[in-house]
């Protein structure tokens, strides 16, 4: 699939439970559809490469919808699709999969809509095409408008090519625009705001890393000093490896010092204090490089080296050594916290079996008072919004996905039908047994909530119609098309055997 930062028409892929009944196609006017038109219209100038089609190759057809051909040929839809995506996007190794493919997919799906449009008996008349070219935004002034006399100017072939463009997509169009205007019933839309009348608010007391016991945390670091060794350093990040080799040597040779270079050159937040990083943990170090095992080289130089180029998540980064390794200060807060994270991702038997436990001690306080629980044991508390059950994280509901600052109550309740119905089904008050929440614990109470107001929900009955109606009903038109029996589809092998050969 191509990625979400590909232009042209998008192909959402969430399926939806189609209703059925209640809906009225809505018509809309010849103004609407060219609007969608834009969608499909694409520029005249070809500069897609011939080579595919060189060697005697006329076409080369790489699937087929209900027996007809989805081939590339010079001038037809598919070549035309691939030669506006080439204009936005260079025809390179990265791009050209995804260039091809994006072409082929709207290509598949232009031909079951025009296919659909033949069995309907849709005509385009002359009237349509007119007005279409007068929107397409091909012969307009400078001011964006069309202008008769900038089309009357244009060369023939232009406006035969534009018009004949119009023609092949105007069937397709009209009948997604007709499928994308349904209309829903009042009840529906009545269905759609019940679901987010029934809201709840919460809070949740999180039991995670930080309250593993410290005795227990400066033992694991005596046990294993090396991840929470620390130096101090400093840094010149650049774009490229041969910009920093560039800079090195001019370091190197005594043209410039690493202070002015890293203020002058260094792309990163320390150019403004000459480079200084100030004192870097060996396991910070090791999360900013590509390869870890950098992490190595660098603590094991001496002080004045300049180790590097290493890539980072940056760029390509020369590390001056400005202090021998050190090992942690525990009675720093920021270490000791880092050491318990590290635990937590790297010990996570051991941390979860203290969590659960100290988890289960903070329940049984928190049934009996849970502000106590919270002050007692030194835990954060997490204030949820108001919030309708939405356990698929449905895009209609106002659900805890949203209103979670946190996203650890979000997380727990995804998938766990079982959690999801106590919180929106217990008595209001009522405290819910700790569950795990990624690399923590949390133990949640329900608390009174709002009815939904009047405007809150005319917004989400106007947005259920207007937006995810027609948006899920081409979604499932595109998935339903694609996963056809009628569609053969050939396109990875015929791309590496016939583009990529």
């Amino acid at each position: 699939m191509p990625s979400d930062n590909q232009k042209g028409i998008e192909f959402p892929q969430h399926e939806h439970d189609k209703q059925k009944g209640g809906k009225k196609h809505q018509k809309k006017s010849i103004g609407w559809i060219i609007g969608v038109i834009v969608l499909i219209l694409i520029s005249v100038t070809f500069i897609l490469p011939t080579t595919a089609l060189s060697g005697g190759n006329a076409s080369i057809e790489f699937g087929r919808y209900n027996g007809e051909k989805i081939e590339l040929e010079y001038g037809n839809f598919f070549y035309n699709q691939i030669s506006s995506l080439a204009s936005q996007y260079p025809m390179d190794a990265t791009n050209s999969f995804q260039i091809y493919y994006q072409a082929y997919y709207t290509t598949v799906f232009e031909t079951a809509l025009r296919q659909m449009a033949e069995q309907a008996g849709i005509k385009v008349t002359d009237s349509m095409v007119n007005d279409a070219i007068i929107q397409s935004g091909q012969f307009t002034n400078e001011n964006g408008v069309f202008d008769p006399e900038v089309y009357r100017n244009a060369p023939q072939v232009e406006k035969s090519a534009v018009r004949t463009q119009i023609q092949d997509v105007l069937p397709s169009q009209l009948v997604l625009s007709d499928i994308s205007s349904v209309k829903t019933s009042d009840a529906e839309n009545e269905f759609v705001a019940a679901l987010n009348a029934n809201t709840r608010a919460f809070e949740y007391i999180t039991v995670g890393a930080e309250t593993y016991p410290d005795t227990d945390t400066w033992a694991y670091a005596e046990a294993n000093p090396a991840p929470f060794q620390s130096m101090d350093l400093s840094s010149i990040t650049v774009a490229t490896e041969d910009e920093a080799n560039t800079i090195l040597a001019s370091i190197e040779s005594g043209e410039t010092t690493f202070e002015n270079a890293a203020t002058e050159s260094s792309t990163d937040s320390y150019s403004e204090s000459e480079g200084e990083m100030g004192s870097v943990m060996f396991l910070t170090l090791e999360g900013q490089l590509v390869d870890s095992t950098n992490a190595e080289t660098i603590f094991s130089g001496s002080v004045g080296d300049i180790t590097g180029p290493f890539q980072t998540y940056s760029g390509y980064t020369l590390y001056r050594i400005n202090s021998e390794a050190a090992a942690p200060d525990l009675e720093e807060l920021d270490t000791l916290n880092a050491v318990k994270n590290y635990i937590a991702s790297h010990d996570a038997e051991t941390m979860n079996a203290y969590l659960q436990t100290k988890a289960d001690e903070v329940y049984q306080t928190a049934l009996e008072n849970w502000d106590e629980a919270a002050s007692v044991y030194g835990v954060t508390v997490t204030e949820v919004g108001a919030a309708a059950p939405n356990p698929a994280l449905s895009s209609m509901i106002n659900g805890l996905s949203i209103t979670d600052p946190d996203h650890r109550l979000s997380n727990a309740v995804y998938g766990n039908e079982d959690y999801n119905r106590e919180l929106f089904t217990s008595e209001i008050g009522s405290v819910a047994s700790p569950v795990q929440s990624g690399n923590a614990y949390i133990i949640t109470r329900s608390v009174e909530s709002e009815s939904p107001s009047d405007l809150q929900s005319s917004y989400i009955t106007s947005l259920y119609p207007s937006f995810f109606v027609p948006y899920v009903t081409q979604s499932d038109l595109q998935s339903s098309v694609m996963s056809s029996d009628g569609f053969e589809d050939n396109f990875v092998d015929v791309y590496f055997s016939s583009i990529v050969g």
